[in-house]
């Protein structure tokens, strides 16, 4: 099975039974892991929602441009994507920004995708997020950081039982002591908590707009995995060729980015943050394209248009992407913008 499975086997037999969120950075991110090479796309592994529409970058877009009127037009704007993939949504965001004078930064551990967001004319490549920056971007990211499992009082570690990785329970450490609750399953995001002192580090003055899927106090979970558009039950089983990740609960996101003297706006859901940028009147005017393009013969635009309109309406799906939540997190004496403010009062009507 290559060399995730070699490295997790020789570390456990050289130190005992490893930490699940261990597992996940060797599976995912050690040599010949699952991000060794971007696995988003149509043909791959999973879809993100730039890739679903490029509409979803275009309203983003939107948004930034509020950000960057709310620090006072900064020149330039100093941008940076963590987690930035195959560069899809660099690509889309980036060609709605207008006059906008962004320096874009993408931050990818991976090698292969770091070759991938090389070719992207204006766009600087780092391995991490250590450099100054107004404005942080991180599209489903979090919930692909290795994070610890609890089940009640006792952790999830990884053992062996000859050449078979299996789950082991041990008594939770004093780390974790805090968020075990119950017999339920719970995620501790320990490599989130870590990006998020990162981004207040890096925050001199600024915003930072995390997405993902997840909730408000779900304990996160259910632990999984993604192969070939597949939900994977056993991450165990072949480790390096699945994705691993569980729904994120940006409660403790949350607290922990004010524990480091940032400010924790409101969440919302993408549902309504699309909306609240235009997704609705985005969606009219396709709508009176494809009609016009019907009247006037040309039927192979129009279902085009009919298509692109389509998929465009599954980034608010509320059974799916729309689920998504947005957090976004400000340095202190910034205000809301107004896109947040009109999807506040949506989640409120």
């Amino acid at each position: 099975m290559g060399e995730p499975l070699d490295s997790i086997r020789r570390e456990i037999g050289e130190g005992g039974p490893i930490t699940f969120a261990r597992f996940m950075e060797l599976a995912l991110y050690g040599p010949g892991g699952f991000y060794g090479s971007p696995p988003v796309g149509a043909d791959r592994d999973f879809v993100t929602s730039p890739h679903v529409h490029p509409v979803f970058g275009e309203l983003v877009a939107r948004a930034v441009r509020q950000l960057w009127e709310a620090l006072g037009r900064p020149e330039p704007l100093r941008a940076t994507e963590a987690g930035a993939g195959d560069g899809t949504f660099a690509r889309t965001l980036l060609a709605h920004t207008g006059e906008i004078p962004v320096r874009y930064t993408a931050v990818e551990r991976s090698a292969g995708a770091r070759a991938a967001l090389a070719t992207i004319e204006g766009v600087e490549v780092r391995d991490r997020l250590d450099a100054a920056a107004d404005l942080v971007l991180a599209n489903e990211l979090l919930d692909n950081l290795p994070f610890r499992v609890l089940r009640g009082n006792r952790e999830v570690r990884i053992g062996r039982e000859g050449e078979r990785l299996v789950e082991i329970l041990v008594p939770a450490d004093a780390e974790l002591g805090g968020f075990a609750s119950g017999g339920a399953e719970r995620v501790v995001p320990v490599g989130a908590f870590a990006f998020v002192d990162d981004l207040a580090r890096v925050l001199e003055r600024g915003y930072a707009l995390l997405i993902d899927y997840g909730g408000l106090g779900t304990s996160g979970g259910p632990v999984h995995g993604y192969r070939g558009h597949t939900i994977v039950e056993d991450v165990l089983a072949a480790p390096g060729t699945a994705d691993i990740t569980a729904g994120v609960d940006f409660e403790p996101i949350a607290s922990r980015a004010e524990a480091d003297g940032l400010v924790a706006f409101p969440t919302v859901t993408q549902h309504d943050a699309l909306l609240a940028l235009g997704l609705a009147e985005w969606l009219h005017d396709e709508l009176v394209s494809q009609r016009t393009q019907l009247d006037t013969g040309v039927g192979r635009e129009a279902v085009a248009t009919w298509s692109g309109r389509s998929r465009a309406t599954l980034l608010v799906d509320p059974g799916g992407l729309g689920r998504f939540r947005w957090l976004l997190l400000a340095t202190p004496g910034l205000d809301r913008p107004g896109w947040l403010e009109r999807a506040l009062d949506r989640a409120e009507a």
